[in-house]
């Protein structure tokens, strides 16, 4: 990991562990809407519906087909899968039925998003073709076609007049829902897109590929504007999603790294590493954390804490030692400094910036070992 001077500390929970058993890997992983519920497809063609709070599953979806393709509508009512049979399949939530079977692609079934009115779903596949689907009757609509290899991702724009793809091409394309015609291709990135994700209000759109960089792209004009190329991850980027806010995106390599950037100066503020290749995040809707899910099978809460406000206390209370050369408060920085340690668990106090400010303290209070303490 890089030496680099990081305004974000990320402190991982474990919501669900490491598959003791290959069937039980993550495979595809999504939130809703509102942030109260997690979809998890496991290697073992199932879908697990978890409880986004604390990972208890809610419901269990069984499918013949390994799903490869997942989406929550906005409803909150039913949940999409593709599956490698190559057609895409409607769940009711609360009892776990099949409520409809969408057959038309020819390859697996890669990509899923909702209208933002929950009426219509877009289907992306293998095949090279995507599919508009209507889901008062589940009939296909309307088949999008001009992509040449595998549509590896499909977005429906937050203001419902447009879908954006991604092609193992390496081209984003922006369809005209009226015509089904192609608005817009885009070859910014030199070698396959797997991921694509907007901002919660559709300005912006965010694409991550294989040539390991991410673009940030303008969508709030009729064609979508690069903004700017993120660089820093050293192998394809698999997973990306924004913030509440806005403020950050959340992304997640093949090669387990794990990146925080700010949307302001397009920095990388904050860093970790999974167990295994990350393939989905996905930002809680209210607060500061997000999950993801990796090739290990686990699925891991990050809170983003601001890490000066948690540098602070330890600096006020070296400075507060520092003003008092005898130490003839020594009884009372000691139990400050021992009462701020309580507040953080053992990983977190080794992150190297709360290491080396600890370290500070402890010499100044004469608490190292081979020191001796002054009186």
């Amino acid at each position: 990991m890089s030496q680099r001077e990081l305004s974000l500390f990320l402190k991982p929970s474990i919501m669900k562990h490491k598959a003791k058993h290959g069937s039980e890997i993550t495979r595809r992983f999504t939130m809703n809407g509102v942030g109260r519920m997690i979809a998890a497809a496991l290697q073992d063609k199932t879908v697990r519906l978890y409880d986004a709070r604390n990972c208890e599953e809610m419901q269990c979806i069984r499918d013949d087909y390994l799903t490869t393709a997942i989406a929550f509508s906005p409803k909150g009512d039913v949940v999409a899968t593709g599956n490698v049979g190559r057609s895409v399949k409607i769940w009711d939530i609360r009892t776990g039925s099949c409520l409809a079977t969408l057959d038309g692609h020819s390859y697996p079934v890669l990509s899923l998003s909702f209208s933002p009115d929950g009426d219509r779903l877009v289907s992306a596949s293998g095949d090279t073709t995507l599919k508009i689907w209507g889901m008062d009757n589940y009939q296909e609509h309307m088949t999008l076609k001009g992509h040449t290899l595998y549509v590896k991702a499909c977005e429906w724009d937050p203001s419902g007049n447009r879908i954006i793809s991604a092609s193992v091409d390496s081209t984003i394309r922006e369809w005209d829902l009226s015509s089904g015609k192609t608005i817009a291709v885009h070859n910014d990135h030199r070698t396959a897109i797997h991921v694509i994700r907007f901002n919660r209000d559709g300005s912006l759109l965010a694409s991550g590929s294989s040539d390991m960089t991410i673009i940030l792209w303008d969508a709030s004009s009729s064609e979508l504007k690069p903004v700017e190329t993120l660089f820093g991850h050293q192998a394809e980027v698999r997973a990306l999603s924004f913030s509440s806010d806005g403020k950050h995106i959340a992304s997640g390599s093949s090669d387990k790294e794990l990146f925080v950037w700010t949307t302001d100066t397009y920095s990388i503020q904050g860093e970790s590493r999974t167990d295994g290749e990350i393939d989905g995040i996905e930002w809680y809707p209210t607060g500061s954390a997000f999950l993801s899910s990796d090739g290990s099978g686990a699925i891991i809460k990050w809170e983003v804490k601001d890490m000066n406000e948690m540098l602070r206390p330890f600096q006020e209370l070296l400075d507060d030692i520092n003003s008092d050369p005898e130490l003839t408060r020594r009884d009372e920085f000691v139990h400050r400094f021992e009462e701020i340690q309580s507040q953080y668990d053992d990983e977190t106090l080794r992150d190297k910036r709360l290491f080396y400010i600890q370290w500070q303290c402890k010499k100044a209070l004469g608490l190292l070992k081979g020191k001796t303490r002054r009186l």
